[in-house]
């Protein structure tokens, strides 16, 4: 290599920096301004430009938000939608997905197709609704839950990645006696862990952002979810519906809207972000191989 290569390459490596640099400002500045202006007092949350940090950071923007019952029961509402639309979406793609990954199993094809053409159509807003309503749903933390309990695109990943399990494996446990449902529940969950993880980490970040369904099924103020208060503070700006202020007698150090708007959008943000380390070492496994697979 000469010297003009070398400095090519050197030049290179360091536009590739400064892109990746910026790449990354642009990205996570949002997040951080937000999180700034979440913690600043008046005088800094009225303050225009960048915000890298406070002179006088206080918590007032979320004693506001957890001092109003809707926010914290909103929060209950999420977290319940949250954990047991997860819980029965996993267990019922699980345990769909193993039959679908046997290629010998009657009329395979038949019912992945069906899945597959599920996945590209719906029914609808409207015959969904009505739906909904026959069953009795309505005003039912269940109908944010069960509608999308079965996901097709999860379906198709945790089955490919089950056909990557040896077959070898079932023969040898179904010789010492073992049912189909103990060689699922013993064998093949605790090897599918990766897939699982990545499963579950979707549903999970698909169920705390959704908001539509709540609109649409949810009349009842007792029954809405975070993100349906989150999108009414920010969108129809109804702040004084779901904060109260806080009392005190420096009003230097009472928060502006916009400080507790952005603390709500912190607070409903964190819980995704806290939960994702501890999935991230199965998540790319998980989905690499149920995507190839198959």
């Amino acid at each position: 290599m000469n010297r003009f290569d070398s400095r090519r390459d050197k030049l290179l490596s360091l536009v590739n920096a400064f892109l990746l640099i910026l790449l990354a400002f642009t990205t996570l500045y949002p997040f951080w301004d937000l999180l700034v202006l979440s913690f600043s007092d008046r005088e800094d949350a009225l303050r225009m430009g960048f915000r890298l940090y406070t002179d006088n950071p206080t918590l007032s923007a979320y004693q506001q938000i957890l001092s109003a019952p809707e926010i914290g029961r909103s929060f209950l509402n999420s977290v319940i939608r949250v954990v047991g639309a997860t819980c029965i979406s996993l267990f019922l793609t699980a345990l769909t997905a193993y039959p679908l990954s046997k290629r010998d199993m009657p009329f395979n094809k038949v019912f992945t197709g069906l899945f597959l053409f599920a996945m590209m159509f719906t029914g609808g807003t409207i015959p969904t609704y009505l739906l909904i309503k026959q069953l009795g749903l309505i005003d039912s933390l269940w109908s944010l839950i069960l509608p999308g309990a079965m996901v097709p695109y999860n379906l198709i990943i945790m089955r490919n990645f089950l056909r990557s399990i040896p077959d070898s494996l079932e023969e040898s446990a179904k010789l010492d006696g073992a049912s189909n449902f103990r060689i699922w529940r013993s064998i093949i969950m605790p090897l599918s862990k990766p897939v699982l993880a990545t499963v579950a980490l979707w549903v999970a970040v698909a169920q705390w952002n959704a908001y539509f369904d709540a609109l649409i099924y949810i009349t009842d103020r007792s029954k809405f979810v975070v993100q349906v208060i989150l999108r009414r503070i920010l969108l129809e700006n109804q702040m004084d519906m779901y904060t109260t202020v806080v009392n005190t007698e420096d009003i230097a150090s009472l928060s502006t809207e916009e400080s507790v708007k952005a603390a709500l959008v912190m607070v409903s943000t964190l819980p995704i972000i806290a939960v994702y380390p501890f999935l991230q070492k199965y998540f790319t496994k998980g989905i690499m191989l149920g995507a190839v697979k198959g």
